[in-house]
């Protein structure tokens, strides 16, 4: 009875051994077909493309501080006629401008500003939530 067991045990052994190892020929037949797999190639940047893994490293080209983006809202500002001061306050994912128009303004040149400001600012900066208001 014993050798029995043993015989029994070592067959089943046998079995599971040759499904592990993808030798069993029922429906999971393995195949040499190439075309299932996808090839995909590291970044050439010399660190096997993991730079862009984190968005807060300083190497990574996408990384930005609040006096960058600061910085670039007000260039874009400072092409728009008729602004005498500007403020922005980032707070997360909101920015908040208020313009100071100048004062020979009309209330419909300062309306066409605060709308000039507010489309060139979302072009420039789709990431912020963007909030223009005119100070007078």
């Amino acid at each position: 009875m014993f050798k029995g067991l043993v015989k029994l045990t070592g067959a089943a052994i046998l079995i599971a051994s040759l499904v592990g190892c993808g030798m069993w020929t029922g429906n999971n037949k393995k195949t040499n077909d190439d075309s299932t797999y996808k090839v995909q190639n590291y970044k050439q940047d010399g660190m096997l493309g993991i730079t862009s893994v984190n968005p807060n490293d300083p190497l990574n080209p996408t990384y930005h501080h609040y006096e960058d983006d600061t910085n670039l809202m007000k260039a874009v500002l400072a092409q728009l006629p008729g602004i005498e001061k500007t403020n922005i306050a980032i707070n997360g994912p909101s920015a908040n401008v208020r313009i100071k128009p100048q004062a020979a303004l009309t209330a419909a040149q300062v309306d066409e500003l605060r709308s000039q400001a507010q489309m060139a600012l979302e072009t420039n900066m789709p990431r912020y939530k963007i909030q223009v208001r005119m100070d007078r």
